[in-house]
């Protein structure tokens, strides 16, 4: 997933493999191997920093402020604080291109210029 730097407006949605009421999240900055912890605790009045709705989780930008431009993340969000029942993982990538997102439509591509694509119509192939 990517998530844009400042994270004023920035929230996630993601699908936990099991119902909580409640949950322990781990961000863990790849360059550094530096993990933070946040406890996750419904919003209910605007308070809180997740929404459970319909069985997902909609995760406030409140809770993850400590992501850098340009750094990945690997995403680990559990049931509870002894960190043994995992229900969803995820990896992060934070950037400030939001504006070219949103306006010129050009989406952040980690893999660009490292290979031609090709927009073919049918299955044919070339085995080297």
């Amino acid at each position: 997933m990517i998530l844009f730097k400042p994270q004023a407006g920035n929230r996630f949605t993601c699908i936990p493999r099991k119902y909580s009421t409640s949950a322990f999240m781990t961000i863990r900055d790849d360059s550094t191997n530096v993990s933070v912890d946040y406890i996750l605790v419904p919003r209910v009045a605007g308070l809180g920093n997740i929404l459970i709705d319909n069985d997902k989780f909609q995760v406030y930008n409140s809770t993850y402020t400590n992501l850098v431009e340009g750094h990945f993340y690997d995403l680990t969000i559990y049931v509870d604080d002894t960190k043994e029942v995992v229900i969803f993982k995820d990896r992060i990538f934070c950037t400030a291109q939001k504006d070219d997102i949103q306006i010129l439509n050009d989406f952040y591509k980690l893999n660009k210029g490292q290979y031609d694509e090709y927009d073919g119509f049918n299955n044919d192939y070339i085995v080297i």
